[in-house]
């Protein structure tokens, strides 16, 4: 005896919105003639990287034909933390570090002696603590709020996704940090914004 299935398929309507992280010039044309959102990163090195990096996509924009504001979905991707303790603004940045040398360890195939578990090595690239210090929305509220609006200012994102949890701060800890975020800092950098937009 045969049975047959009805045919089925799986749709999600609207289509879910996927972002692509990129950095090449012609993967970020590409993705640009497809229709894909982008999200782009400036890593460590600060706002001379952020205004460089706006000056080339709008120049891959240009390329496609588009408007990078009007036509282009495009976020930011960054890591950043509010607090007045200077210890917990010290183990944060110590996370960025950690974080980038898993990444570098990754990008360079280094791994440990099992040949499984990547090793956490510091790099000839590697920065010193200043550098993220002095370039991450990382201290206090009134300063993160106002490196936040800086960033904002150049890249002109329309969407930043905001990576506060890194490494092992713990869970007593970071439902403080959403809260803050979510209280105090995206109420005032919208505020701003608005105003500014109104201006």
């Amino acid at each position: 005896m045969v049975v047959q299935q009805p045919s089925a398929s799986c749709r999600c309507i609207p289509p879910p919105w996927l972002w692509i992280g990129r950095g090449n010039p012609k993967a970020l044309a590409r993705d640009l003639r497809d229709g894909h959102n982008l999200f782009v990163t400036s890593l460590l090195n600060g706002n001379d990287v952020i205004r460089n990096l706006r000056v080339r996509m709008e120049q891959v924009a240009e390329g496609e034909g588009k408007n990078l504001d009007k036509d282009v979905h495009f976020g930011s991707q960054c890591c950043g933390y509010a607090s007045d303790n200077q210890a917990e603004i010290g183990r944060c940045l110590d996370n960025v570090r950690f974080q980038r040398r898993i990444s570098e360890s990754l990008k360079c195939r280094a791994q440990s002696d099992d040949g499984h578990m990547v090793r956490e090595t510091p790099s000839n690239t590697e920065p010193a603590m200043e550098q993220p210090r002095a370039n991450l929305p990382v201290g206090s509220v009134k300063l993160v709020i106002g490196k936040l609006l800086e960033e904002i200012s150049i890249l002109k994102p329309k969407q930043i996704a905001l990576q506060t949890q890194l490494r092992d701060f713990d869970q007593k800890t970071m439902p403080r940090q959403i809260e803050l975020w979510g209280d105090r800092i995206i109420p005032a950098v919208r505020k701003e914004l608005a105003q500014k937009q109104a201006a």
